[in-house]
């Protein structure tokens, strides 16, 4: 029972990071991180990490987005300071720096996400290096966890600032709002909080918990070894014998080694030599008692 758990607890791990990171995946690919309905022209934009999509128009991408210009300079002239420039918004931009962060945050988190997926699958399939790939596992989640939270807090703070926050139409400015696509990211870090209890569970069964056949393996091994090093040492051992008897399922013989057998006692009679007769045949002696 307590073997089928260890093999449950590894397969719930794998299973949890994996869907952690096709959420994450799903979320980070789609561009509706912010929506948003522009009213005057009637079209729902959506506003990604690495896609913008106007309605039914083409989408843009954040790599061919860098020689639009979105800002118009304004001279504002002032009685002691002539000359000075401010910067007015047309509209709003496609993209902001803090875009590519998150969007580099959530691939960094992809990748460290599967390689615990390998780590927990390792475990299950090669008990040898079972530790070994629960300590990876661990260290991997608890790393995406941390990732992928830093980048859902930069994605927050930057998306409530004014530039970001609305989306400047022709006539009106419009408010936008979270999108699924922030949603499933943050479905993603809650099974990861999960995978990280999972990965607790799985480090108990892992290094402080035996299961019946690992402590039979062990003795088992124990016992061979005594064995083939001093057998009859191990065979008079009172102590050894004992503790042995009471774990053992079957009844333990007492053997004795030929070493140990006492000398054959052969002093209570003598050897009588055969008779021959004159021609040097043998003859029958009369058999008694000290023939025996």
């Amino acid at each position: 029972m307590l073997k089928l758990s260890l093999a449950q607890c590894q397969i719930v791990s794998a299973v949890l990071t994996a869907l952690s990171a096709f959420f994450l995946f799903i979320g980070t690919v789609t561009p509706a991180w912010q929506v948003a309905e522009d009213l005057d022209i009637g079209r729902y934009v959506q506003s990604g990490l690495w896609l913008y999509c106007p309605g039914a128009a083409q989408c843009w991408y954040i790599f061919s987005d860098n020689l639009i210009n979105y800002y118009e300079k304004v001279d504002v002239c002032r009685f002691f300071l002539i000359g000075d420039c401010r910067k007015k918004l047309l509209r709003t931009p496609y993209f902001f720096g803090w875009h590519y962060a998150v969007l580099i945050l959530n691939m960094v988190t992809l990748g460290i996400l599967s390689v615990a997926f390998v780590a927990a699958a390792l475990a299950y399939f090669k008990k040898e290096k079972s530790r070994i790939a629960t300590i990876v596992y661990d260290v991997f989640i608890v790393l995406s966890a941390l990732f992928l939270t830093i980048s859902l807090i930069v994605f927050v703070v930057n998306a409530e600032m004014l530039e970001s926050k609305y989306l400047i139409g022709t006539k009106n400015t419009f408010e936008k709002t979270y999108g699924y696509s922030f949603y499933l990211a943050c479905l993603a870090l809650f099974i990861i909080s999960f995978a990280m209890l999972s990965g607790v569970v799985l480090t108990t069964f892992t290094f402080f918990i035996q299961s019946d056949s690992e402590r039979a393996g062990i003795r088992d091994d124990y016992r061979a070894s005594l064995y083939y090093q001093d057998q009859p040492k191990v065979l008079l051992s009172p102590s050894l014998r004992e503790s042995f008897a009471a774990e053992s399922q079957t009844p333990l013989r007492s053997m004795t080694p030929m070493s140990q057998v006492p000398p054959l006692n052969v002093t209570h009679g003598e050897y009588i030599p055969p008779a021959r007769s004159p021609r040097g045949d043998f003859q029958q002696n009369t058999r008694h008692f000290y023939s025996y």
